[in-house]
């Protein structure tokens, strides 16, 4: 990460000759529905099913434009939450959540119109540092617990981002700007992980063929940014 902002300031001085450069700091966060997706738990029917969760990011960036074309990375502390309900019978319906907590850096292409307008599209490392499994049940607490199961998840994967939004200019005279738009992320790598139950996904005796999980959000961004040209 430190290499890409070190490289993304040596284009900015490189290019800062021209005045149609223009440099760009972000304070920002975000609201997501967020899911956790594996093959695995979508088959077993009304046992295992997903469920809606929530999760969030918070942090800063930067972006740096020729013209209207710009590149960006972000860094964002991040929690991530799958979320799961189903019925087992004898037992009862319950509901679960895995959430995973920790960061995301994204690295975007950036198109932006002279309004204000933009459009993002990249690649985003994501990091775990805990993941903790929930489950409640319906009509009894017996079998209610936690359970801490960073082990079963994968350290990074990588996503596919894409999003879209406007940042909108305060002032004539101060070069803040207030920043809201809908990111869309999915992970391409796999998460790994625990099934809606608490086991372990790659458990053979209960699942004999092994599928990736994949992490999917759709979040509404919120921020500041401050902007400049570069002369």
């Amino acid at each position: 990460m430190k290499r890409i902002f070190l490289l993304i300031s040596g284009i900015a001085l490189s290019l800062g000759v021209n005045s149609q450069v223009t440099f760009e700091a972000q304070g920002k966060g975000g609201m997501a529905s967020t899911w956790l997706f594996n093959k695995n738990i979508s088959d077993q029917g009304a046992e295992q099913d997903y469920a809606m969760a929530w999760g969030s990011s918070y942090g800063v960036g930067i972006n740096l434009y020729y013209k209207n074309i710009g590149i960006g990375i972000e860094g964002l502390a991040s929690k991530h939450t799958g979320g799961y309900a189903g019925d087992l019978g004898v037992l009862g319906k319950y509901s679960a959540h895995s959430t995973l907590k920790g960061y995301q850096i994204p690295v975007l292409l950036k198109l932006k119109s002279e309004g204000g307008v933009y459009l993002e599209l990249g690649v985003q490392a994501n990091g775990v540092s805990n993941a903790t499994y929930t489950i409640d049940y319906t009509d009894s607490d017996i079998f209610d617990g936690s359970s801490d199961e960073t082990v079963n998840y994968s350290k990074n994967y990588m996503s596919a981002v894409l999003g879209f939004g406007a940042n909108v200019k305060l002032s004539k005279k101060i070069p803040l700007g207030l920043l809201f738009g809908l990111r869309l992320n999915y992970g391409f790598g796999d998460a790994e992980g625990v099934d809606a139950l608490g086991n372990n996904l790659d458990n053979s005796f209960l699942y004999s063929t092994y599928e990736k999980t994949n992490a999917a959000s759709g979040a509404i961004m919120l921020g500041l940014t401050y902007g400049f040209e570069l002369k």
